[in-house]
């Protein structure tokens, strides 16, 4: 059994914090994913240090990039919450669920949260929005849902009702995406928003250059020196890659992986190796800028992986990027 300390996500004290993602099985595959997540997440722990778990919420969602394809077709998976309660029968430590926000009513928060905390033990929580801004959802955006639990369960208030309940505890996270930049509502401009309505972190897309996270990183202080806030910590994303077929489905989800990137790490002897040295360099060079602003912002890292067979992979990049932190 593996133990973590009880603090929030964007205030630990720990310089790094490491978030390790997982995704939840397809149903009727649990017991057999979870023997081989199981083993994996034995040496995770005895590589390096983790902080939580991050469990995502898989949908069926169309193609988000102009490149890639999807790897295999869409397949109904183990809710979060269950499969977080299975893995935590084995280990001890804690867990992000995340929560696609938009597609449920206020009503269906209200319990599925009071029941996130008081049966599963989960107070950490990453609200995702719709797949499009366009598309109209049944439920609160982003924002909305982020007030909904900090100004209201957090504070032991009902939402339709004049009734009290014992105050919730939950730490929220948003999800940013450094390569959104736009005239109209500008990333750094939708994460103070999604701050200003009780976002205590980000996590990020899955990152492959430094280049859109630094941009990030200076607007967003800039913003945040302006109104004199105090930062969220921002969990950085990174993928390990071993084949076409990673850089195919992270194109597919969204993510901006330059050319030149794809050549070096298949032009060389070591794929493998190769992208968790650019992966390195990419977490060093968002280090080194980070601590040159006159406002630093606190950060950790994501690791996110595509499949069973890079979960070693994955583990590879967490010790390695964790070590790199440490001089910091």
């Amino acid at each position: 059994m593996f133990t973590t300390p009880v603090e929030k996500l964007s205030s630990t004290s720990e310089k790094h914090p490491l978030l390790f993602e997982i995704v939840p099985p397809a149903k009727g595959n649990m017991e057999i994913r979870l023997d081989q997540h199981s083993n994996h997440l034995e040496h995770l722990f005895e590589e390096t240090d983790v902080y939580a778990l991050n469990i995502p919420e898989i949908q069926d969602e169309s193609k988000k990039g102009d490149k890639g394809k999807r790897r295999q077709p869409y397949k109904e998976r183990v809710s979060p919450r269950n499969y977080a309660r299975s893995l935590a029968k084995r280990f001890d430590t804690d867990f992000v669920i995340n929560r696609v926000v938009v597609k449920h009513s206020y009503r269906e928060h209200e319990k599925w949260l009071l029941d996130t905390q008081e049966e599963f033990g989960i107070r950490n929580v990453i609200l995702v929005g719709g797949e499009r801004s366009e598309d109209v959802y049944p439920g609160p955006s982003v924002s909305e849902g982020n007030r909904f639990v900090k100004h209201f369960l957090n504070r032991g208030r009902f939402r339709y009702t004049e009734e009290d309940t014992a105050p919730t505890h939950f730490n929220v996270g948003n999800i940013c995406i450094p390569t959104r930049r736009r005239k109209d509502l500008d990333e750094p401009e939708r994460m103070f928003r999604k701050q200003q309505a009780g976002a205590d972190f980000f996590t990020t897309q899955i990152i492959a250059e430094a280049e859109h996270p630094i941009s990030l990183l200076r607007d967003y202080s800039e913003i945040l020196q302006d109104e004199d806030l105090s930062p969220p910590r921002i969990y950085w994303s990174f993928s390990p890659v071993s084949s076409k077929k990673d850089i195919d489905f992270l194109r597919w989800l969204g993510v901006y992986i330059p050319e030149r990137t794809e050549n070096l790490i298949f032009g060389s002897s070591d794929p493998v190796a190769t992208s968790l040295d650019l992966a390195q360099t990419v977490w060093e060079k968002i280090l080194d800028f980070n601590r040159q602003l006159p406002l630093s912002i606190p950060m950790g890292i994501n690791i996110s992986v595509m499949g069973l067979r890079n979960f070693e992979n994955g583990v590879r990049l967490a010790k390695e990027l964790k070590m790199a932190g440490v001089p910091d």
